[in-house]
């Protein structure tokens, strides 16, 4: 906060010309009516006091005339003078203000907003008064600097920071979360077993032993789409592999059916010869959800990168579970009064405990949900329940409280294991909003 603008401005005018001194923005101006008669204009935010001084040679400045700019512009006319006169204006603004009004919190990636300012003097607004936007972080969003719109680019948190012409300067922090958005996209592909998938996951008598991949999108699938001549597999060597079976078992709870799991020889990564998987591509018609955002949406033409079978087990994705769609009563342990946020999160493949731990206990403990506070901090929170777990499919659901949004989700290293024993590494990923 500042009481009082104050600003100093030059100008010099000839007989044979004009010349003016820049400023943000540009306050006085003169101009040459005849070769006699020059106007000059005084344009300041209002309410201001100011004083214009004038002098010939800088040694002796003499008030020209003073008062409260109640009306722009304000204007003179004097006649010119054999000498070059040069012009000051100085001036105040009496118990000035300037903020920021509150910034949406949070904002989407992909949407815009145009930020606002409040500038005052005793209570009342200041008209004219010149202003510039900044941020600290341009590739989490961008901001014009003129109009204060701004475009957010990736998740995370900005400093958004206004600076009046005096030099005043007020930051606001701009939380920028993942957006999960109407069109929905392919994840990618997990080749979770070798040879090694039991045949009664496929639901029909197919010869092994079998290989297991699950596949992930950011939405749910419309189970009817969901067959196996939907979906090739191409090897590293070029291979184009039919899918035996594609079901979306078992992740078929409440807000899953985001995970297809193809099952038949999809390729070698340990068995000779060597021709592991690279990619899946979607070959028919595979539509979201009646439910979801935008409606229907064919996924026909994605492609699938696939994360090797030596590979870690890594989230997938994560998003915020609307309260309308929780489907069951907040678990025991919520802090009370405090704010409840759902988070579903989505790992690459099946996941357990890698102590055993069929409580959840261990899942819950070792993960955390940074929530990002309008102070700009982001707090690490575990956790107070996890649920949906023991069903042997790829998803979570992780219950926080407290102030601030969901920001990201990170969980520690060797903590979990995928259906072949292997390890998860540690992870950090932003989570989605709808």
């Amino acid at each position: 906060m500042r009481k009082t603008i104050y600003s100093s401005l030059v100008f010099l005018a000839f007989l044979s010309g004009l010349l003016v001194a820049e400023s943000f923005p540009q306050r006085l101006s003169l101009e040459n009516l005849s070769s006699q008669k020059i106007k000059l204009s005084l344009t300041l935010p209002t309410p201001s006091n100011y004083e214009l001084l004038q002098t010939e040679d800088f040694s002796l400045w003499s008030e020209f005339t003073s008062g409260i700019a109640s009306e722009n512009p304000i204007l003179f006319e004097f006649p010119v003078t054999s000498s070059p006169l040069f012009f000051q204006a100085q001036w105040s603004i009496d118990e000035f203000t300037i903020s920021i009004d509150a910034p949406p919190f949070p904002i989407k990636v992909g949407d815009e907003t145009t930020l606002l300012s409040q500038a005052t003097s005793r209570g009342q607004p200041v008209s004219g008064l010149g202003i510039r936007w900044a941020i600290d972080r341009t590739d989490i969003a961008s901001v014009n600097a003129m109009t204060g719109q701004v475009k957010a680019l990736s998740p995370g948190v900005a400093a958004i920071t206004l600076e009046s012409e005096d030099g005043t300067l007020v930051t606001r922090n701009l939380v920028v979360v993942a957006n999960h958005s109407s069109a929905p996209q392919a994840l990618d592909a997990f080749f979770g077993l070798d040879d090694a998938l039991p045949i009664f996951l496929c639901f029909q008598a197919i010869p092994g032993p079998l290989d297991g991949m699950p596949i992930t999108f950011t939405h749910s699938l419309n189970p009817a789409d969901v067959t196996p001549d939907k979906f090739r597999v191409i090897t590293a060597s070029g291979a184009n592999l039919m899918v035996e079976c594609a079901t979306l078992a078992p992740a078929v709870d409440g807000n899953e059916n985001k995970t297809v799991l193809l099952i038949g020889d999809l390729g070698n990564e340990q068995v000779d010869p060597i021709d592991p998987p690279r990619k899946v591509l979607v070959v028919g018609d595979l539509f979201t959800a009646e439910d979801q955002p935008g409606g229907p949406q064919n996924l026909v033409g994605a492609e699938l990168e696939v994360v090797s079978l030596f590979d870690f087990v890594r989230y997938a994705y994560a998003e915020v579970i609307p309260e309308e769609k929780w489907g069951q009563s907040v678990p025991a342990g919520a802090p009370a009064g405090a704010p409840i946020w759902m988070v579903q999160t989505t790992w690459q493949g099946g996941i357990a405990a890698i102590n055993g731990d069929t409580t959840g206990a261990t899942e819950r403990q070792f993960q955390r949900i940074g929530m990002a506070q309008d102070d700009g901090n982001v707090t690490p929170v575990v956790p107070f329940a996890i649920t949906d777990i023991g069903d042997n499919d790829n998803h979570h659901e992780l219950w926080v409280a407290g102030s601030g949004v969901p920001l990201w989700v990170e969980m520690d290293s060797e903590t979990v294991q995928d259906p072949r024993g292997d390890p998860n590494a540690a992870d950090r990923i932003f989570i989605a909003h709808p």
